[in-house]
């Protein structure tokens, strides 16, 4: 059965077989070798520029921005260093990208929908610049001005922007194509952090303790948590699609990639993930369907059992390594837990800013962020009562999102359990105030939970049962 669709003018005319490709896995696919490449070479033009001209090609040809989604979440991961400075002059290569979003933009009408966060992402943004208001330093709130408009202003213009210009194909739903482009995304991340292994051959027993990973786009903690709110998109495809055993065995090399970040939060989150979503998918699968998705996952567990007793010892010593918390206390966040509560009080309404200038947090020189490590601590610390509101409200936006109709949205069910590992980790660390990609994702998943819903809406009026198939 095929969605409705009002194609005009070059979208009416593109063979079925061009637009097809790019709601595809191997669309996915080839953006995804190419932006590993280009991160292995350190050379972003590999794929900047075979990747804007597939990209322009899509956004003449297609009256829909959903193939761009892949494009906005996977280009950050381009980036093998901080420094962007060499990279400049190789920007030259997205020109055709730039070209297509003007002619699509131009050339396309906007959708009408409802957009239910906007209004609370937009307090999110006006609480993270008052922040500190009336006691941050002139020279601190400027250091980090840049930082907060990004996180305001970023997750809120590509809501928008999706939801101005994504629009229903003969192919495949919103929720499908999200969940292939997330794990795909997990792949992608997992490649990297192997190689990145395989690059600098770190001692054994410094994993997770003296070796840190840096991908120079993003550290260990920043790939367990995209690892964590795209793992179960997996299962999600394994329950809905008929290549069962492929996205099973795709989403357990995903659950596994979060382990091997050798983040402790993002080892607890992601294996707490993983019992959920395994569990689940197990409980509303049934027959033939139940066994195509229990057996891969059974043999992964026999696999690793058998990887544990082979090396036992070595294990077990680097398990004692990893949770060991010596003298400092929950890897020294109580102390910084403490210091947040004293800097709400000293300014409950408005709080200290981003900006802030503490005693337990070692900022590198010339850095003027101030990490809590909770989201719950950076809120009260950082943005005070105005704060906490305007995060309270976007969350209860959310979460009444998410479940509005969960008892009939599978893609709602598994975006759920991705969303519960997320907030639990970011309890620990900050990926809630990781503008880009982290807070970017994590709206658009959102977004697509608002898809899914209306779908499933319209479908309801019409006196359909909800076919999971499109949507």
């Amino acid at each position: 059965m095929e969605l409705c669709l009002n194609e005009k003018g070059i979208a009416a005319k593109t063979p079925a077989c061009i637009k097809r490709f790019f709601y595809s896995d191997a669309y996915l696919v080839v953006l995804a070798a190419l932006i590993f490449a280009a991160w292995y070479t350190k050379m972003p033009i590999v794929a900047f520029l075979p990747g804007s001209l597939i990209a322009m090609v899509a956004l003449i040809c297609i009256d829909d921005f959903t193939p761009m989604l892949p494009i906005v979440l996977y280009i950050p991961l381009i980036f093998a260093t901080k420094d962007p400075a060499p990279y400049w002059i190789q920007l030259l290569g997205a020109i055709p990208l730039v070209a297509g979003l003007i002619f699509h933009f131009i050339y396309y009408r906007p959708q009408k929908r409802k957009m239910r966060m906007i209004i609370p992402q937009i307090l999110i943004a006006a609480a993270m610049l008052l922040g500190g208001l009336g006691v941050i330093p002139h020279e601190n709130y400027m250091g980090t001005l840049a930082y907060n408009l990004m996180l305001g202003v970023l997750p809120l213009a590509f809501y928008l922007l999706n939801g101005l210009y994504s629009k229903e194909n003969s192919f495949v739903g919103f929720g499908k194509y999200f969940a292939k482009v997330s794990v795909w995304y997990g792949i992608l991340l997992g490649a990297e952090v192997v190689a990145m292994y395989f690059i600098k051959k770190p001692p054994l027993d410094k994993l997770g303790s003296g070796f840190a990973i840096d991908l120079g786009w993003g550290i260990d903690n920043n790939v367990a948590t995209l690892l964590l709110l795209a793992s179960p998109m997996a299962f999600y495809l394994a329950s809905t699609e008929k290549q069962k055993v492929f996205y099973t065995i795709l989403g357990i090399l995903n659950f596994a990639f979060t382990a091997i970040t050798f983040s402790r939060g993002g080892i607890l989150f992601g294996a707490l993930g993983a019992l959920l979503t395994f569990a689940f998918a197990v409980k509303t699968n049934h027959g033939k369907t139940r066994l195509k998705i229990l057996l891969p996952c059974v043999i992964a567990l026999v696999a690793l059992i058998a990887v544990y007793i082979a090396f036992m010892d070595d294990v077990n010593a680097h398990v004692i390594k990893l949770v060991n918390i010596d003298d400092k206390g929950v890897s020294g966040r109580d102390k910084l837990y403490a210091e947040a509560i004293d800097a709400f009080r000293s300014n409950p309404i408005f709080g200290v800013g981003l900006g802030f200038d503490g005693v337990y947090y070692n900022q590198p020189e010339g850095m003027y962020f101030y990490w809590f490590h909770s989201t719950l601590f950076q809120i009260v610390g950082c943005t005070g009562i105005v704060g906490i509101v305007a995060f309270g409200i976007f969350y209860l936006t959310r979460y009444g999102i998410v479940l509005r109709r969960i008892e009939l949205n599978r893609f709602a069910q598994f975006a759920l359990i991705g969303f519960i590992c997320f907030e639990g980790y970011s309890m620990m660390d900050t990926g809630t105030f990781i503008p880009y990609p982290i807070m970017v994702y994590a709206m658009l998943l959102n977004q697509i939970v608002e898809f899914t819903n209306d779908k499933i809406g319209e479908l309801k009026k019409e006196g359909a049962k909800p076919n999971y198939s499109l949507i």
